[in-house]
């Protein structure tokens, strides 16, 4: 999780894992949550139906960790509460699951912010690449850690 000159992030903004592993998201600068888009959290489903959802809470202390583990195949969108505005969403795929049958993988419902529709389309398109753009390259910027299963 990292607030930088080009604003905020999750990097990578797409990871791929393994039912069972365990995502580690790691605060690099600035203040931020990791929030699963459920109705638990007050919003659109974007997790699989039998999924569990996680909110980190604030994470405010530079290095400090949250950890979720991911029982259930699938595409689960995420977002940071204080920053959701600015596009600040990440994904995680489970698995290989069938994307046409993902709630992670629909259009953005309405009652989402409209600065999130963007993003979220982007994501999509990353997650039906194999987690690159349109553009080619991988889209997590240059603090790319290497490692498959963390977030930052």
């Amino acid at each position: 999780m990292v607030t930088n000159d080009s604003g905020t992030h999750f990097e990578p903004h797409v990871v791929q894992i393994e039912p069972g592993e365990t995502v580690t998201w790691t605060l690099e600068s600035g203040s931020h949550t990791t929030t699963a888009y459920a109705s638990a959290n007050d919003k659109p489903q974007r997790i699989p139906d039998d999924a569990e959802a996680w909110d980190s809470g604030t994470v405010d202390e530079q290095g400090a960790t949250f950890e979720h583990t991911f029982e259930t195949k699938g595409v689960y969108d995420y977002y940071c509460r204080p920053h959701e505005n600015t596009g600040m969403i990440g994904c995680v795929v489970v698995g290989n699951p069938n994307f046409d049958t993902q709630p992670g993988m629909a259009e953005p419902q309405p009652e989402l912010p409209d600065e999130t529709h963007e993003k979220i389309r982007e994501l999509n398109e990353m997650v039906r690449n194999g987690g690159k753009s349109e553009h080619g390259g991988h889209e997590s910027g240059e603090d790319d850690h290497g490692g498959h299963e963390h977030g930052h």
